[in-house]
């Protein structure tokens, strides 16, 4: 029936993709060692599943995943070995391979229908002795209708749905990972509690805080930098300049639970260091002046009050860690760029002199009253969306230019391989613009979301539209820090903390022109276009995020649609790149004519009728 070869398909599998510690069971091994004084009889056939199903349960119990191809006619026999499994809290799954008979013996590998046929072999299982076939077995495989590949996939997929490769229990719905850390993270104060904590804030020293802070408390608060719980302590801030991730023990195997938590300390090291390293590539920190410093540590309480510019207090942060804003290592590490005219590198050059490190309990929701808060989800909400379509995957797409009808052919494009080749039978896209905080040239945010809305109005109509059934759009509240192959590491662990197992990445992911002032790059890439996709590919606690990348697509002038472009006519092809795109915008380009488009879009300020949907 193909036991044992699927079973080896399927190992390689889960050694391949996770790392995963694997035994196979079966005959071969077990009939000439554990097994060998046992015949065919129906008792000693009882007792091979028996021993087998102990074997299992041992393997299992030591963290090895046991695929078992045995033989086991009688029912009673298999729901005993379930039993076995269930009492000591050991996920079972019964295979059934439903396969006619005369199909097995047109195969018969090893002959042995032959023997049967000729009298040497006696008490064969569905000849002259009974089958009882599973009454609900969890998988069903009739594997003479399927190739081996295809058998090993279904079962790896159900391991993944069920959670069982995460090597943690199952925080998220069937299908979606675990957030980084093996922990959802919500910060927001509960509903009983709000105004105790805010007559508590009114009592505590102010540290005022920038949009750009806000922006990253959404971040930590919704749980998109999961594990993290709070702005960054010195000693968690080393290591994501050091390592772009950090050090983790959720389930306090090494005493090092709280290790992100804690006050750092540079004398004291424990015995053994956290088992698990998770990706964090960006520094999150709160700078602050000197004369705060003197208010914090002057102060008899051990938390402050972060309040915006415009005087509200939004959160609570507890035993707070002052140190040094290392400003140009933080700089040099995080961008490996010198350029004083970089956006985001001037942010922190504006910064004060201290970093204030602690954890954060966010008094209410974040939210901005600009017309687009609908659009903000937190990473636990994303998750019951998610849920709420079927979603078996989950794949992001990462916005901060409108979205063409190149967007659009990707996007579906890659919903369509992932059923074709990945065997999945609902994934949903997740349309993720980009929220926060942008530098003064880039689509801002509002004309980015309308945009998007009129995507998923127009459907699969229209060749720059999307299926609002298998898309959910929401806002990803991290400011834009332009460190190309540095910051594209957060954001594509950022989007598995609500569910997404794949990331879109194309060219240059968060790349941007060197300035005037660049040492190195002056009006020129910062970042090779390659090395995002290659460093995102092979980062440290990556896991099992996976990539999807761009195609090269353009836009075809005879029939005004994106495509990939035929070699034969390559005149007929206009490529249309983001920072062009944008330059459009922002010069409220028009449509161009149906029946004459012009090579150089830009000259002629014009955008074709089939690159984005009508309004």
């Amino acid at each position: 029936a193909g036991k044992t070869t699927i079973a080896t398909a399927l190992e390689d599998r889960l050694v391949k993709a996770y790392g995963k510690h694997v035994y196979r069971l079966d005959g071969d091994n077990l009939r000439t060692g554990i097994n060998r004084d046992l015949t065919f009889t129906e008792a000693d056939r009882a007792e091979s599943v028996r021993r087998t199903g102990e074997i299992a349960t041992l393997f299992a119990d030591a963290g090895v995943i046991t695929l078992v191809g045995l033989i086991s006619p009688y029912r009673e026999d298999r729901d005993l070995v379930r039993k076995r499994h269930e009492d000591q809290g050991i996920p079972f799954y019964e295979i059934f391979l439903d396969v006619p008979v005369e199909e097995l013996k047109k195969r018969d590998p090893k002959g042995q229908y032959a023997r049967v046929e000729s009298g040497e072999l006696r008490h064969f299982t569905c000849i002259d002795d009974p089958y009882e076939p599973p009454v609900e077995p969890e998988i069903t495989l009739r594997t003479h209708e399927l190739k081996i590949e295809e058998s090993a996939d279904i079962l790896f997929r159900r391991l993944e749905m069920d959670g069982i490769l995460e090597g943690a229990p199952k925080l998220s719905p069937p299908g979606l990972p675990n957030p980084d850390g093996d922990e959802v993270i919500d910060l927001h104060v509960p509903e009983h509690l709000k105004a105790e904590r805010r007559a508590e804030a009114e009592g505590l020293p102010k540290v005022l805080i920038t949009d750009l802070d806000l922006n990253w408390l959404q971040v930590i608060g919704e749980g998109w930098a999961s594990p993290l719980k709070g702005f960054m302590r010195e000693g968690t801030l080393l290591e994501v300049l050091h390592f772009n991730s950090i050090l983790v023990d959720p389930f306090n195997l090494t005493d090092n639970v709280n290790m992100q938590s804690s006050t750092t300390d540079f004398q004291t090291f424990k015995e053994f260091r956290p088992p698990d390293r998770v990706s964090m590539s960006v520094p999150i920190t709160l700078s602050c002046t000197s004369y705060t410093r003197d208010l914090i540590e002057s102060s008899p309480d051990n938390s402050v009050a972060l309040t915006t510019q415009m005087g509200n207090v939004v959160a609570i942060l507890r035993n707070p860690e002052i140190y040094p804003n290392r400003k140009e290592e933080i700089v040099t590490r995080m961008f490996g760029a010198i350029d004083p005219g970089h956006p985001y590198i001037e942010q922190i050059y504006n910064g004060g002199e201290y970093l204030i490190g602690g954890e954060v309990e966010l008094l209410d929701r974040i939210t901005y009253n600009d017309g687009l808060d609908k659009w903000r989800k937190t990473s636990k909400e994303l998750m019951a969306e998610f849920e709420e379509k079927g979603a078996d995957t989950v794949y992001a797409f990462q916005t901060r230019n409108p979205t063409h009808a190149g967007h659009a052919y990707l996007m579906r494009s890659a919903g369509e391989n992932l059923k074709k080749e990945g065997g999945y039978k609902n994934p949903v896209l997740w349309l993720s613009p980009l929220g926060g905080w942008t530098k003064e040239d880039d689509v801002p945010l509002d004309v980015r979301v309308k945009q998007h809305e009129e995507v998923l109005n127009s459907g699969l109509e229209h060749p720059g539209g999307l299926d609002p059934a298998t898309t959910v759009m929401a806002i990803w509240p991290s400011p834009m820090v332009y460190a190309g192959p540095t910051e594209v590491q957060f954001h594509a662990k950022s989007r598995r903390s609500a569910g997404a197992s794949y990331f879109v990445v194309g060219r240059d992911p968060a790349g941007m022109k060197g300035s005037h002032q660049a040492v190195a790059h002056k009006d020129d890439d910062l970042y090779d276009g390659d090395h995002g996709r290659y460093v995102l590919q092979n980062s440290p606690g990556i896991g099992s995020m996976k990539m999807l990348s761009f195609v090269k697509v353009m836009y075809d002038i005879a029939d005004n649609v994106m495509k990939v472009p035929d070699e034969s006519r390559l005149q007929d092809f206009i490529s249309i790149s983001g920072s062009k795109m944008r330059l459009l915008a922002r010069n409220g380009a028009v449509p161009c004519s149906a029946t004459d488009i012009p090579t150089d879009l830009v000259d002629a300020n014009c955008v074709p009728s089939g690159f984005m949907v009508p309004k």
